[in-house]
């Protein structure tokens, strides 16, 4: 009975922590300004530190996901909804983390995307 009550409770856990948690956040910094959404599709992303050409600063954006491009693409998709046209300074982290079930440790990766939202 104990088993069956601690693996209900691994499970529960699991679904609230993948299933409750946004996949992107973003804070503003050009005075709480917003610009009209923009299409997810042309949004770019570098990893330079600029872009060509002048642009204004609209916000920093986290987002994750289960792979590095599901993690880019949702950091694009909050991007396109802050108005912003580029993404500069995109860096990714991959965190392992474990989950134990009955003394059987089982990996799981999250991988993270942030950059600088920028307006042309």
């Amino acid at each position: 009975m104990q088993m069956k009550h601690t693996m209900l409770v691994y499970t529960l856990f699991v679904i609230i922590v993948f299933c409750g948690c946004q996949q992107s956040i973003y804070t503003l910094t050009n005075n709480e300004k917003v610009y009209p959404p923009t299409q997810t599709s042309n949004i770019k992303v570098t990893t330079n530190d600029k872009i060509d050409g002048e642009y204004t600063e609209v916000g920093y954006v986290f987002a994750f996901g289960s792979s590095v491009k599901e993690s880019v693409d949702n950091l694009r998709k909050k991007a396109s909804e802050i108005g912003g046209t580029s993404v500069i300074k995109l860096q990714t982290t991959v965190i392992r983390t474990f989950i134990v079930i009955i003394f059987i440790p089982i990996p799981i990766d999250t991988y993270y995307a942030q950059g600088i939202v920028v307006k042309s």
